[in-house]
């Protein structure tokens, strides 16, 4: 089974996705303070990481590029999604290496669709 975090600085955004995602078979793992990210994602070993942008202390694109640079978690699969539709965000995060942007909210089967294609791009 396929372990996916889920990095949102919103208790309901969190809930939401890891309910689709968990009876979409994954299990599925949760962090609700940007800040202990990388901790846990050195801990856990993710196959899929899916981030938030807009958190305080640390946006997404942030923890975007430091996942990055720990060579483990350099080509692991990285989903950056985000209520903000502005291109140059966008464009950061594809620089900082995301994999993948889905827009909130975000439709059970979209986000369901985008999980299998970067899984079956691993």
């Amino acid at each position: 089974m396929k372990t996916i975090l889920l990095i949102d600085d919103s208790k309901p955004q969190l809930l939401s996705a890891k309910f689709t995602l968990q009876h979409g078979g994954y299990r599925v793992e949760t962090v609700s303070d940007p800040m202990t990210a990388l901790d846990r994602i050195k801990e856990l070993q993710p196959d899929l990481i899916i981030t938030d942008v807009n958190m305080p202390g640390k946006d997404g694109i942030t923890i975007v590029r430091e996942v990055r640079q720990l060579a483990p978690f350099s080509t692991t699969p990285l989903l950056v999604m985000s209520t903000d539709s502005q291109k140059h965000l966008l464009e950061q995060a594809r620089t900082a290496g995301a994999s993948g942007w889905l827009l909130k909210p975000v439709k059970q089967e979209d986000l369901l669709a985008t999980v299998k294609k970067l899984l079956s791009l691993e």
